[in-house]
């Protein structure tokens, strides 16, 4: 039997639907939609937390793709009865269509040490990455198992979810360690009862977004400093060596029609126009040999160069260059 289900025609994911979660700040999730509308002629489902950027998704995925539908939902992926409502209204938007694609990507992120962050950021960080892609299975998965056509269920966790924890980010991944786990989890779950679905974990190495920065305008959304209805989809910044998020996209797909499960979407030729890539398979590799002798390697924490950077990961050809352009390239 084969690892997984085989290859998958993307063909046929036409006329189906493509729910996105985080769809509404221009990073991943955006990305991912204008891909499966442009170029998969899939109905789409733009989800976010906040009115105004679904919205403003909506009538932008629609202007560019008249040929399908998109609908634009706000939902906070941590409370599941947000999620239920927002089926019930892609039941009623599109009665005659099924689910052909869900990507769990909402997601947030604090940049800082274990030490220097509160238990309101871990939570937070928990709740959004891990509980929220558990919340969003629970919702759509069982209405994809009735249908017997060929759909694909994914999830965002990074590349940070396949490597050792570094540096200030050790809140982001270790919720996307869990992330890797749980969906590895689910691949084997239903295997055997839904083989028409087919399971991924998207692990990004550099693409262009404003992660961050949205994760702290949430922050300061609930906390009350700012006011929703002022929220507006983010610029992403400029990052040096970055995918943008239409290529990564691309990889995506790309990726799942080669029927590989962990799709780490690397900084390469043809999807970047450089030859310095993230190096991601070198780093996972010297995970599994630190693991495989049972030993842990922090050699990363004393550089021995002027300039270096204290990482255990940030090693690649990309950030070698990027030492010596003094432009360190963005996680």
């Amino acid at each position: 039997m084969s690892k997984q289900q085989g290859i998958f025609d993307l063909t046929e994911l036409k006329g189906k639907i493509a729910i996105v979660t985080g769809a509404g700040n221009n990073g991943i999730g955006w990305g991912l939609c204008k891909h499966a509308a442009g170029h998969l002629g899939m109905h789409v489902v733009a989800m976010d937390l906040h009115k105004n950027l679904v919205d403003s998704a909506q009538q932008r995925l629609q202007s560019a793709y008249p040929a399908v539908k998109v609908l634009g939902i706000a939902c906070d992926v941590t409370k599941p009865e947000e999620l239920a409502a927002a089926l019930s209204a892609i039941e009623a938007f599109f009665p005659n269509s099924e689910i052909g694609a869900v990507f769990a990507n909402a997601g947030t992120l604090f940049n800082k040490t274990i030490l220097k962050s509160s238990i309101d950021e871990w939570a937070t960080t928990l709740n959004v990455n891990v509980l929220g892609v558990v919340n969003t299975i629970q919702a759509f998965l069982p209405k994809m198992q009735l249908s017997e056509t060929g759909s694909i269920f994914c999830t965002t966790a990074s590349v940070g979810g396949l490597v050792r924890g570094d540096g200030g980010t050790a809140s982001y991944q270790a919720s996307k360690h869990a992330v890797v786990s749980l969906t590895e989890s689910l691949s084997f779950e239903i295997a055997r009862r839904s083989p028409q679905i087919r399971v991924h974990v998207l692990c990004p190495c550099i693409v262009e977004s404003a992660l961050p920065t949205n994760s702290k305008t949430n922050a300061q959304e609930e906390s009350g400093e700012i006011n929703a209805n002022d929220i507006q989809p983010s610029s992403n910044p400029t990052i040096d060596f970055a995918m943008t998020t239409e290529n990564h996209a691309q990889q995506v797909f790309d990726l799942i029609a080669a029927n590989k499960f962990y799709l780490l979407t690397d900084n390469v030729r043809p999807y970047v126009n450089h030859d310095y890539p993230f190096e991601a398979l070198k780093i996972v590799r010297e995970r599994m040999e630190n693991m495989s002798d049972l030993t842990l390697d922090n050699a990363g924490a004393f550089p021995t160069e002027p300039g270096d950077t204290k990482t255990s990961t940030l090693t690649g050809a990309m950030f070698r260059e990027a030492r010596k352009r003094k432009t360190p390239a963005a996680k």
